[in-house]
């Protein structure tokens, strides 16, 4: 009788495909049977009796070098050299067709890290966040370096990078690629000066129109912006071609300086891909009388570098006729109700600044002033002294605790919605968390002295502050629940609605470490639960970026914590 052949286990889900060598029992060849499979390509590897180890087969073998072939063929058509770095980030070594005019050649390079490099357009304020996000094992894109090479010409590359881990989820080091944007660069420059007709065309327009590049500066206006002036305008008026209508708005002061502080932010948003749209309605003093404005930013992409088309229209007559009929409103009157005054009448981005009545908020904001706060950037440690309390606008910052004295888990997540320093509020001026900041935006700040000044002086605020002190409270013991309890599925998904909720937008980016981090767990778990909230077609996950497909969807696939941390803050 002969002996059956003992065929491969497989993966049921993948049936009737010719298994790959990830899911084939490997098994000693025996006899007869056995040569057969081996012959029709059921079996792709032996095991070694002597050693315990598996052989490939020669057709497996050609199968690999043949997959290992195909990709290196595909990373030197993306870019023009790859490269890997060691646990240091120094670079450990590199390949490609573009090695050899690179400029740089190993002895330069190999065994130094991005910033011993002589690149001459970051500052160390620039190099420490990119430090920052290497030790938080960040994936990153389109880092734009420059130099200037051995001939006297300035040269341009971007950086791509990603974390290597080891099978037992050590990190080893960076990987990469490389691509030099010089041509690109040029290109961009002599298109940004000489297109005349588009001049003509925003000339033509009645409505003020200027265009900014990706740093904020307007390198083109039409005459009806032009001749704007600080008369009939407000935050950022007519800024001039050349100059930088980002800092403008951020250097704005008095009754105008949240003001700047919000068009700031939602311009970077535009500028950064985070948002396709930003509209901002504001009020202005002028002799005339009160005015209002609608300020609306319209992000384009243009030989490969993001712009904003700015445009402001005056709404004055509209909003008169509203406040006649009763259908004034600002975003104050959105915000839940907590025991407040009578409703701020300006329009603040972050909620509480919003909740307070207008006399006390004219006062706080002699204090305020916007910052841009950056991934990575650490505004507390455990046990150091609080300096300064912020309250955002559009960035996102994590509340973390550590956890056997090394690894941080999450405790609480501050947007919009909150602010970052309450045991100043509480009497305490000393941080017991790490506050991180997860996503890149603005935030009004405030030094510690003045805010616990102010804090003692303002009923409305104390009630504000503690009222979103204790729905901080309630957020923390349910996270901590909630990462104890709940399958990893349903922590992703209530994290990412969280998440949602406080920037105000369906598109993030998070990487799998950063969110592995967050959640407290590894990184295969995120990318097990990350896929199958995508296959729900729930989400959208790429390269880093996620995007909210359904935000119903979601809900019901996360747990109760959201909602339950959702109602207790008093959110609608």
């Amino acid at each position: 009788m002969n002996p059956k052949l003992n065929a491969p286990q497989q993966n049921p889900a993948r049936s009737g495909a010719r298994p790959g060598f990830e899911n084939v029992m490997l098994r000693l060849v025996k006899g007869g049977p056995e040569r057969l499979a081996i012959e029709a390509g059921q079996i792709d590897a032996i095991i070694d009796t002597a050693s315990g180890s598996a052989i490939l087969l020669p057709e497996a073998q050609r199968a690999l070098i043949e997959r290992k072939t195909r990709f290196r063929s595909l990373v030197a058509l993306c870019s023009d050299w790859h490269w890997e770095q060691d646990e240091h980030y120094r670079f450990a070594a590199r390949a490609g067709a573009g090695v050899g005019s690179s400029g740089f050649d190993d002895a330069h390079i190999i065994g130094k890290a991005l910033w011993e490099l002589p690149f001459d357009n970051m500052s160390e304020a620039d190099w420490q966040t990119h430090r920052n996000q290497l030790e938080w094992r960040a994936t990153f894109h389109d880092l734009e370096l420059r130099r200037v090479d051995r001939a006297g010409e300035v040269r341009y590359i971007s950086v791509d990078g990603e974390p290597v881990f080891d099978q037992q989820d050590e990190f080893k080091g960076y990987r990469g690629t490389t691509r030099d944007i010089t041509g690109r660069k040029q290109a961009a420059a002599l298109v940004q000066g000489s297109d005349r007709h588009a001049r003509a065309a925003l000339d033509a327009l009645a409505a003020q129109v200027c265009v900014l590049d990706p740093a904020g500066t307007v390198i083109m206006a039409n005459q009806a912006w032009r001749a704007c002036t600080a008369v009939n305008g407000s935050v950022a008026a007519g800024v001039r071609e050349g100059a930088n209508y980002l800092a403008v708005c951020d250097n704005a002061v008095g009754n105008e300086r949240a003001e700047g502080g919000a068009i700031a932010a939602g311009i970077r948003q535009v500028i950064a891909g985070e948002s396709r749209s930003f509209s901002h309605e504001h009020a202005s003093d002028s002799p005339a009388g009160q005015r209002w404005f609608v300020l609306t930013v319209t992000g384009y992409r243009g030989d490969g570098a993001m712009r904003a088309v700015v445009s402001r229209e005056n709404i004055t007559e509209r909003k008169r006729a509203e406040q006649l009929l009763g259908l004034d409103y600002t975003v104050a009157n959105q915000v839940p109700a907590v025991n407040r005054e009578p409703a701020n009448r300006v329009s603040v981005a972050n909620s509480l600044l919003a909740a307070l009545p207008h006399a006390e908020y004219q006062r706080l904001q002699t204090g305020l002033e916007p910052v841009t706060l950056t991934f990575g950037e650490v505004l507390y440690a455990p046990g150091a002294p609080i300096r300064h309390v912020y309250f955002p606008i559009d960035c996102l910052v994590s509340l973390l605790t550590a956890v056997d004295g090394h690894r941080a888990l999450e405790v609480g997540l501050v947007g919009h919605e909150g602010m970052v320093g309450i045991p100043l509020a509480l009497g305490s001026n000393v941080s017991p968390v790490r506050a991180l900041v997860q996503g890149t935006g603005t935030a009004m700040r405030m030094e510690a002295a003045p805010f616990r000044k102010e804090l003692l002086q303002s009923m409305p605020l104390q009630r504000v502050l503690y009222h979103y002190t204790h729905a901080l409270m309630a957020q923390f013991a349910q996270t901590a629940a909630c990462n104890n309890f709940h399958a990893v599925k349903a922590r992703l998904a209530r994290w990412l609605l969280m998440t949602r909720d406080r920037v105000r937008s369906n598109e993030f980016r998070l990487t799998h470490e950063l969110l592995a981090q967050m959640l407290g767990i590894r990184r295969a778990g995120v990318t097990a639960a990350a896929g199958a909230l995508q296959k729900q077609k729930l989400i959208r996950y790429r390269r880093g970026n996620i995007r909210i497909l359904d935000r119903k969807g979601l809900e019901a696939a996360a747990c109760k914590c959201y909602r339950v941390i959702k109602n207790v803050s008093g959110r609608p």
